[in-house]
């Protein structure tokens, strides 16, 4: 083998063959292989991938002055490393044969010079000790994805924990007079309730924008439908209907998850002062919408 000095390792699939300590390793384990074959083996993994002629081995495997059958020598040596390595003549992984010619070593061949008779540092423990380092990266860094993951699980957690205002829509109020003269007052109940529900309570209470409202105007979707549309917890809704002088505004408040009827009431009043009429009644009415949701709230029947 090479001199102590200058050594070298040789790495091939699970193999290592180490010149300086003459040993065939596989996975780090010792292969008992006798010296002839480890030379033959050491020629082949020097040249690997070239043809080398059987009168190349005779002459750096057998020396002159030795006297042996060397047809049957090279061709048992052959037969001990294919043996040790697992391969078969017939179908190569490592040595093919070229007949009549020679070997030729034709798996892919790394090496490393050793220095001194430090040999433990071979190319098979250093390869064992980056696969441990990126192993031990690559579980740190899963670490890190996972703890981000329930970071982000947590945070989506403590958000949903947090109380979600409710969402209150105000229905367009629908005209049951004879003559149509409830329309303008009709909305302009509309427009005061939604500021007034909407200045209550923010934090825990949403109101539909009045724009939004507009669409479900002489609607015939079902109050499951609407709430869909708006995803509103309550639908407020009502009608006027009167005369010249009188009028009747009667409001219910719907609680959309099992459309029942939560409060109700009716209002006449004079139609002296329309604007008066507008803010007196979006005042009363707001209050008692109001006192509906604390009720709800209370009995834990609110949901966002």
């Amino acid at each position: 083998m090479d001199g102590a000095d200058n050594a070298t390792v040789f790495c091939f699939g699970e193999f290592e063959l180490d010149t300086h300590v003459g040993e065939l390793r596989r996975a780090g384990t010792r292969i008992a292989l006798q010296e002839q074959p480890l030379q033959v083996l050491r020629v082949l993994l020097q040249d690997a991938g070239k043809l080398v002629r059987r009168e190349d081995l005779r002459q750096k495997v057998w020396p002159e002055n030795t006297y042996v059958e060397f047809d049957d020598a090279l061709n048992t040596a052959v037969k001990k490393i294919r043996i040790a390595l697992g391969d078969c003549a017939d179908a190569p992984q490592y040595i093919e044969t070229v007949p009549k010619r020679g070997y030729r070593f034709i798996a892919p061949v790394t090496s490393a010079s050793v220095v001194g008779s430090d040999t433990g540092s071979t190319l098979w423990q250093q390869w064992r000790r980056s696969r441990r380092f990126v192993l031990a990266g690559t579980i740190a860094a899963l670490l890190v994805i996972c703890f981000s993951l329930l970071g982000m699980r947590w945070r989506s957690g403590a958000q949903s924990l947090e109380p979600r205002p409710l969402v209150v829509s105000v229905l367009p109020l629908e005209d049951l007079s004879e003559d149509s003269s409830g329309g303008p007052l009709g909305d302009g109940l509309g427009d005061e309730l939604t500021m007034q529900l909407g200045r209550a309570d923010p934090a825990s209470l949403a109101v539909t924008s009045r724009a939004a409202m507009l669409a479900y105007r002489h609607t015939d979707k079902t109050v499951a439908e609407v709430a869909r549309d708006l995803r509103s917890a309550y639908l407020l809704e009502g009608n006027i209907r009167g005369n010249a002088r009188r009028v009747r505004v009667c409001m219910e408040l719907i609680r959309t998850s099992d459309e029942l009827q939560i409060w109700s009431d009716s209002f006449d009043r004079d139609r002296e002062d329309v604007l008066g009429v507008e803010r007196e009644l979006s005042t009363t009415i707001s209050g008692k919408v109001k006192e509906a949701l604390a009720r709800e709230t209370i009995r834990g029947k609110a949901r966002p």
